[in-house]
């Protein structure tokens, strides 16, 4: 029965793995995860194979070996290695996130100053118009009135 804890814990160590990837996938890094989710999927697919071959022959004696422990070693390594892949990337993303944030501040404040600035040549122009062109006293010439005598 200790023959098939070590490939048994091996092959849950790596789908493990394989549902982390593929869960963040659909994160916001999703690219990020594509290679390490074929790399799982590997995995996982060569302990399933380790695990049947195993089954098959029906092997009753455990030796401790580095090559039988070499799957669980892999397994484990490899999920650790997801688990602290995916804080890597959380801490980052955040810090790419408030710059994202500052430079979209910073652009939607220019278009607002370019809009204003705008308005205020708009408005510039239009007292300057009405300046120029404005309402003035009309000069009428000196109109004599007619003798009356």
């Amino acid at each position: 029965m200790i023959v098939y804890i070590i490939p048994i814990t091996a092959l849950l160590l790596s789908f493990m793995a394989l549902l982390a990837s593929m869960r963040f996938i659909f994160s916001r890094q999703g690219m990020y995860w594509i290679f390490p989710a074929i790399i799982s999927l590997l995995l996982f697919f060569q302990n399933l194979d380790t695990l049947l071959v195993l089954g098959e022959e029906g092997i009753t004696e455990f030796a401790y070996t580095f090559r039988n422990f070499a799957p669980f070693i892999l397994s484990f390594l490899w999920y650790m290695m997801i688990v602290v892949f995916h804080y890597a990337l959380k801490k980052t993303v955040s810090i790419a996130r408030f710059e994202n944030d500052a430079r979209k501040n910073r652009t939607e404040a220019e278009y607002l100053m370019k809009v204003e600035m705008r308005k205020a040549r708009r408005v510039r122009r239009e007292r300057k118009r009405s300046i120029e062109n404005g309402a003035a006293v009309p000069s009428v010439p000196e109109y004599e009135f007619p003798d009356s005598d």
